[in-house]
């Protein structure tokens, strides 16, 4: 009767390390996804970032275009003024 016991026990024992084992092993599994979760979320903010600062700089760099052509024709500008004045002095 006691061996039954004992071996019950061992049994019982084993089951419950059994399901001390699962659970611990889906919280790791649950803390993984979870963390890879937050890093596919950093990255997917920085790829935007990416992006955006791509977009920023085609437009910085049509701005840059635009800017030396407005120079050029400010000093074509003045040139012209300054040809006026002399003509009228």
């Amino acid at each position: 009767m006691t061996l039954e016991i004992s071996i019950l026990l061992a049994v019982l024992s084993g089951f419950v390390g059994l399901a001390g084992w699962l659970g611990g092993r889906d919280k790791r599994i649950a803390g993984d996804a979870e963390w890879r979760g937050s890093v596919n979320a950093k990255l997917d903010v920085i790829v935007g970032i990416r992006k955006d600062l791509d977009q920023i700089t085609a437009a910085l760099a049509g701005s840059a275009e635009r800017l030396a052509k407005l120079e050029s024709g400010y000093a074509q500008l003045q040139q012209r003024v300054a040809e006026l004045s002399d003509g009228m002095k």
